[in-house]
C-alpha cells in the first residue's frame, strides 16, 4: 500500500472523530444514512452527468492507483534501455527483436518495434509523443473526475440541509423536534465538506501527481528509445535518462 495514502486518509479523520469526541459529542451524532445517500450518490450522479461514461469507469478503476505503492520505476526502466542499448550497439537494431517479448511496458515494446522495423528516429519520436498525449490526456480525465467530485459534495450537502431544514419547518408544533431535527439537517454538510476535502479533491490531486511522474517515465523512453537508434552508447544513454531525473550515474555505468 501506498504509506502516504494509507497514513493520509485515517489521520484525517481520526483527527475529526477525536475532535468530535474531545468536544463531548458522539458518533451517533454525525451518522445519518440519509444524509450519506444524498451527499455520496448525488454528487457520483451529478459527476457522472459532467463526465462521459467511458471516463467515468476509467477513473474508478484508476482510483486503486492512489493506494497502490509507488509503481513508476525509474530505474528499472533506465537498466533496461540501457540493457537494449548495450544489444543494439553489439548486434545491431534488428537484434532488438528477440528482446521485445522480455520487455513489459506497452509503450517501450511498441518504441523498439519502430527502432527493429527501421522507421526514421524522429518519425518515431512524433508517434511516441502522439501516444504520450493522449496517454496524459486520458489520465487528466480521470484526475479530473475526483476534483468534480470533491466540486459537487459540498453544493449537493446544502441542499440536503436544506431539506432536513423544510422537514423541521414542518414540525414546528413539536418544540422537541426542532433541536435534534436542526442537527440531523447539517449532518450532510458534514457529510459533504468532510468527502470533499478528505477524500475526493486529495484522490484527484494525488492522481494528478503520478500523472507528472508518468508524463517523466513515458519522455525518458521516447529519448532512451531515440538515442538507441542514434547508436548512442549505452553509458551516455543512461547518464542522459539519470539526469532527466537529476541524479548522477552510478559508478559503474560510469566506468562502462
Amino acid at each position: 500500500m501506498e504509506k502516504a495514502s494509507v497514513i493520509g486518509l485515517p489521520l484525517a479523520i481520526g483527527s475529526i472523530i477525536a475532535c468530535l469526541l474531545l468536544e463531548g459529542g458522539e458518533m451517533r451524532n454525525v451518522l445519518g444514512g440519509p444524509a450519506a445517500m444524498i451527499v455520496i450518490g448525488g454528487a457520483f450522479g451529478a459527476t457522472f452527468m459532467h463526465m462521459p461514461w467511458e471516463i467515468s469507469m476509467g477513473a474508478l478503476k484508476e482510483a486503486k492507483q492512489v493506494f497502490l505503492p509507488q509503481h513508476v520505476d525509474y530505474e528499472g526502466l533506465i537498466q533496461q534501455i540501457t540493457n537494449l542499448a548495450g544489444t543494439a550497439r553489439k548486434d545491431g537494431l534488428l537484434a532488438l527483436e528477440k528482446e521485445r517479448g522480455n520487455i513489459e511496458d506497452h509503450l517501450l515494446k511498441e518504441a523498439v518495434k519502430y527502432a527493429v522495423d527501421g522507421l526514421d528516429p524522429t518519425l518515431v519520436s512524433q508517434i511516441l509523443e502522439a501516444r504520450i498525449d493522449h496517454k496524459m490526456h486520458l489520465k487528466g480525465l480521470y484526475s479530473k473526475f475526483w476534483t468534480q467530485m470533491g466540486a459537487y459534495a459540498p453544493t449537493i450537502a446544502i441542499v440536503g440541509a436544506v431539506l432536513g431544514l423544510i422537514i423541521v419547518m414542518q414540525n414546528l408544533d413539536n418544540p422537541e423536534m426542532i433541536g435534534p431535527g436542526i442537527a440531523v439537517a447539517f449532518i450532510a454538510t458534514v457529510y459533504g465538506i468532510t468527502s470533499a476535502n478528505v477524500v475526493f479533491l486529495p484522490m484527484g490531486g494525488k492522481l494528478g501527481v503520478l500523472n507528472e511522474e508518468h508524463a517523466l517515465y513515458y519522455e525518458m523512453i521516447k529519448v532512451g528509445v531515440r538515442d538507441i537508434q542514434m547508436g548512442t552508447s549505452p553509458s551516455i544513454i543512461s547518464s542522459r535518462l539519470m539526469a532527466m531525473l537529476d541524479e548522477d550515474p552510478k559508478e559503474d555505468e560510469e566506468a562502462a
